[in-house]
């Protein structure tokens, strides 16, 4: 039983998530700290540039909220290379392995914080039509057979249907995976993925 509980909280994606627990710094795009390490252990200051902003706000806008999920995606991974860059968190792979390799991989707590902050930047930029950033959700407790993890969420505006924006199964600079909240809930994951 000792080994079980020291293994649970070794994961850091183990618990439910509260973005301003881990990184309660105001962020805005120009300016913000970058979670990293593992359950944000370390925290790079970056931000982007007006030419590097551009580049995001030229995806937008959408013609619906299929469409406007999909420049979500597109929208997040290139705010990953930027900050990838700046941070020396360009590297991070998909998923993170059982124990911390190395300073600059992120997990899924990692991700979600910076997927939040992502998503937040296209809202306060008046760039989402369709959708709005709500609170990140959590799944598995180990003691339920499932391996915890923790994922950004986004509300479609007319529907109140809610899509998980999951960056952990993608390496650095990759579009993220958007599905059905409820779907992720229920135990989605990319084929081949181990968690």
């Amino acid at each position: 039983m000792l080994l079980m509980t020291t293994i649970f909280f070794l994961f850091g994606c183990a618990t439910g998530i509260d973005p301003n627990k881990y990184n309660p710094d105001k962020a805005a795009r120009e300016d913000f700290k970058l979670c990293h390490g593992y359950s944000c252990t370390y925290k790079s200051e970056t931000g982007f540039t007006d030419a590097e902003w551009g580049s995001v706000t030229a995806l937008f806008p959408a013609k619906d909220a299929v469409e406007e999920r999909s420049k979500i995606g597109q929208a997040i991974a290139t705010m990953e290379r930027f900050s990838g860059v700046k941070t020396g968190t360009s590297a991070d792979l998909p998923m993170a392995v059982s124990f911390k390799e190395n300073n600059y991989q992120l997990d899924c707590i990692d991700e979600t914080i910076n997927t939040t902050h992502y998503v937040g930047f296209l809202q306060q930029a008046g760039l989402l039509k369709f959708h709005e950033i709500t609170e990140p959700t959590h799944r598995g407790y180990f003691i339920d057979g499932r391996w915890p993890h923790n994922t950004a969420v986004i509300k479609e505006k007319n529907s109140g249907a809610l899509f998980a924006v999951d960056s952990f199964y993608r390496g650095n600079g990759e579009e993220p995976y958007i599905v059905p909240r409820q779907s992720w809930l229920a135990g989605w994951k990319p084929p081949g993925a181990n968690q």
